[in-house]
C-alpha cells in the first residue's frame, strides 16, 4: 500500500484531523533561515525565499479554510522574520489560536507584547547548561536564550522548555528539570534525536543507542510521576509520529522522521 493511501486511511479513523486532512493544528514555517546552526536541525536553510507577509497570510487564510483552528509558527527561526508579530495578530483577529517554537535568541519587546495580547504559547529551545547547549545549537546563544525565556515568563507569556537529547548526553534530563523550577516553568517537551535535515549527516554524532532511548522512556516516566502537577514532563518523538507542516514554499507536507518517508499533500499557491 501506498504511503499516501496510508496516510488517507488513518486520516478517516482519526477524529482529530479535518474531512480535508488537516489536523486541528499545523506547524507553520514562516521561514528556513535562522540564527543558529544547530547540528541536528529538522528544517535547516534551504536557500529558499523570505515569503512576504501577504503570501504569509494568504496561506493562513488556506489551512483555516481548511479546518486548522491553531497555527504553531515554526521555522527555521520564526522569529527573525520581521512580520512576525502581524502574522501572530492577524491569526488572533479571525478567532484562532497561536502557538510559538523559537531558540529564544532574538525575541524582541514588541513580540513580547504581541504574545501576551494573543495569548500565544511559546516553546523555548534549550539543550542544557551553556557549553554543551551553545556546542549543539553552533553559536553562543545560552545566555540570550535564558534571558529570553525569563524575559518571557516575567511578562506573563505562557512558556515551555524543549530539549532535544543527544548521544552521551542523558544528564541534561536533570539540569533541565532543575532550570524549568527554578525559572517557574511548567512543561517540559524532552525530543530524542531524529535523523533528519542537519542531523542526517551527524547521525553517527547524534543518534541514541538502545539503551539510551530506553532510559530516557523510563526516566521520563519516573519523572512525571514524581513531580505529579507540579511539572508536566512530557517526550515528544518523531520517530514514530508523522507531523503536519506548510512548509515556507507553501508545500503542505506530512513529515515523517526522514525526508524520504515524507508525503506531500498539497502545494498552497498565491491566491489558491
Amino acid at each position: 500500500m501506498s504511503k499516501l493511501k496510508t496516510y488517507i486511511r488513518k486520516t478517516h479513523r482519526d477524529k482529530s484531523v479535518h474531512s480535508h486532512g488537516l489536523p486541528h493544528m499545523i506547524c507553520f514555517r514562516v521561514t528556513r533561515f535562522c540564527n543558529a546552526r544547530c547540528g541536528f536541525c529538522l528544517a535547516p536553510p534551504d536557500n529558499g525565499i523570505h515569503p512576504p507577509f501577504e503570501i504569509l497570510k494568504e496561506r493562513i487564510d488556506w489551512v483555516f479554510a481548511n479546518g486548522v483552528k491553531t497555527i504553531h509558527f515554526c521555522g527555521g527561526e520564526p522569529t527573525i522574520h520581521h512580520h512576525l508579530p502581524e502574522l501572530i495578530t492577524y491569526v488572533n483577529k479571525q478567532g484562532r489560536k497561536s502557538k510559538l517554537t523559537t531558540n529564544g535568541i532574538s525575541i524582541s519587546e514588541e513580540l513580547i507584547r504581541t504574545l501576551r495580547s494573543c495569548n500565544t504559547a511559546v516553546k523555548v529551545s534549550l539543550h542544557g547548561p551553556a557549553e554543551h547547549h551553545n556546542d549543539v545549537v553552533g553559536v553562543d546563544a545560552f545566555d540570550k536564550t535564558t534571558s529570553g525565556i525569563q524575559r518571557l515568563v516575567s511578562a506573563g507569556v505562557s512558556t515551555s522548555v524543549q530539549t532535544t537529547i543527544v548521544n552521551g548526553h542523558l544528564d541534561v534530563i536533570d539540569w533541565t528539570i532543575k532550570f524549568c523550577l527554578d525559572n517557574k516553568i511548567q512543561l517540559i517537551s524532552f525530543l530524542p534525536f531524529i535523523p533528519r535535515g542537519n542531523g542526517k549527516e551527524n547521525r553517527g554524532k547524534y543518534e541514541l543507542s538502545y539503551d539510551e532511548r530506553r532510559y530516557l522512556y523510563n526516566r521520563v516516566r519516573q519523572e512525571k510521576l514524581k513531580f505529579g502537577r507540579r511539572l508536566d514532563i512530557r517526550l515528544l518523538d518523531f520517530n514514530s509520529q508523522s507531523i503536519h507542516v506548510v512548509e515556507s514554499d507553501g508545500r503542505v507536507v506530512l513529515e515523517a522522521a526522514t525526508e524520504a518517508r515524507d508525503v506531500l499533500l498539497y502545494t498552497i499557491n498565491a491566491s489558491s
